[in-house]
């Protein structure tokens, strides 16, 4: 197959043909290149696979953002409103702490009926320490509840694990598998950093530990 288009006139007829619904597969024959270097094509234009269609990165990137936005907005309605505590009530607090009596046993009144009286402890708060409780304890109301609305951080997806990266001594073979399936792995490929020969032989090695009693 042969392409004459630029990387625009691909892109474009590419993109045309997907909102048709034209299968991938036709998508590369008509454009005259084959599927998997259609693949790698827009995967360097900046095109992912998103339920079995390609989309900009970025268009994927706005959709999460705006999930999570959504969430934010959901879970910030349903916080009820937080009143700010003036001075003066924090000074009130302060002064019923201070004059509230203390409160004794009745069976220990005799004891402490003959015991010395105590000398009433009083907390000295000046304005300005006043101020900077308050200031603390907005400062408490604004910010408690701001872990659980932060929005969470976005992983890449882990790549595939591969064992040996460098294959030795490599052997070409010609096989025969399931269509879509085959399909699903270049699409696979196309998406990790390693190539197909590294890939399969790791798949293969795995295949073979699971059933190591049939060797």
């Amino acid at each position: 197959m042969k392409d004459s288009m630029k990387g625009n006139e691909r892109l474009e007829k590419f993109l045309k043909l997907q909102n048709k619904n034209v299968s991938f597969e036709n998508i590369s024959k008509e454009i005259g290149i084959s599927s998997a270097t259609l693949r790698r094509f827009l995967n360097k234009m900046g095109y992912k696979s998103e339920d079995g269609k390609y989309v900009l990165t970025s268009e994927i990137e706005k959709k999460e953002i705006a999930k999570t936005n959504k969430k934010y907005d959901k879970t910030s309605s349903n916080k009820k409103s937080t009143k700010k505590v003036t001075k003066k009530e924090m000074q009130i607090v302060f002064e019923n702490l201070e004059d509230k009596p203390q409160k004794t046993n009745s069976s220990k009144k005799s004891k402490v009926s003959k015991a010395k009286p105590k000398k009433d402890r009083k907390i000295n708060i000046t304005q300005e320490d006043l101020d900077k409780i308050c200031e603390v304890y907005d400062w408490y109301l604004e910010v408690k509840d701001y872990k659980s609305m932060k929005p969470r951080k976005r992983y890449n997806k882990k790549d595939v694990i591969i064992e040996d990266k460098e294959l030795k001594d490599v052997k070409g073979t010609s096989i025969k598998v399931d269509k879509n399936t085959w399909e699903e792995f270049e699409r696979l490929c196309s998406n990790s950093e390693f190539s197909k020969q590294q890939i399969l032989t790791q798949a293969l090695k795995d295949f073979m530990k699971e059933y190591k009693h049939l060797l």
